[in-house]
This record gives structure tokens, C-alpha cells and sequence, in this order.
């Protein structure tokens, strides 16, 4: 039987301990994206993206998120329908919200 080395056995331990680490922060992402509407994955998306990037590649790298997501089943696609439902659209409510906390009450 081999014998491992003080070295050996330091080395295998700080990969280890990379491999939890990296696989801990894979899944704090996943979980930041999880459950997440269409329309906020766009958004997250595309504003996540340098200003230099053009607004039709902006929509296609955000067309191709989503899409794996479905895919993947990671989206709420009950989250969109029921916000359009109320009020036929998402952003327009985010953009009254918080026109309205700007105005000074009587």
C-alpha cells in the first residue's frame, strides 16, 4: 500500500476544499435564479450586460437564458401570467409603484 506524504494529503485537502467551495456557490446562484419570473430573468439578464453589448444581442442572450431555464424548469410560469392577468403589464405596475411613493401625500 502507498504511503501518502504530508504534501500529498495537504494538496488533496485544499482541492477539497475548492471543489466544496465552488460547488457552494454554484448552488447559492441556482438558488438566486430559481423561481424566478420570465420577465425578472430578462431584466437580471440584460442589465447584467456591458452597455457596449447592442439591444437585439441584449434579447437574444436573454431569449437563450430563458429558454434553458424552461427547459430546465427553474422559472415560476405562474408568476408572469398572474402579474399580466392583473394588470396586462409587469413592468407598468413596478413604474406606477414607485411614481406613486414619489408623490407627496395631502
Amino acid at each position: 500500500m502507498k504511503r501518502f506524504s504530508k504534501n500529498n494529503l495537504i494538496r488533496m485537502a485544499l482541492l477539497a476544499g475548492g471543489a466544496a467551495l465552488v460547488a457552494k456557490v454554484i448552488g447559492a446562484k441556482k438558488e438566486q435564479w430559481t423561481g424566478l419570473s420570465e420577465s425578472e430573468v430578462r431584466h437580471k439578464v440584460e442589465s447584467g450586460l456591458p452597455d457596449k453589448v447592442a439591444g437585439e444581442k441584449r434579447a437574444a442572450v436573454a431569449d437563450k437564458v430563458v429558454a434553458t431555464m424552461k427547459t430546465r424548469g427553474l422559472l415560476d410560469e405562474d408568476a408572469d401570467e398572474t402579474a399580466t392577468e392583473v394588470s396586462g403589464h409587469v413592468e407598468s405596475d413596478i413604474a406606477v409603484e414607485a411614481d406613486s411613493d414619489d408623490e407627496p401625500s395631502n
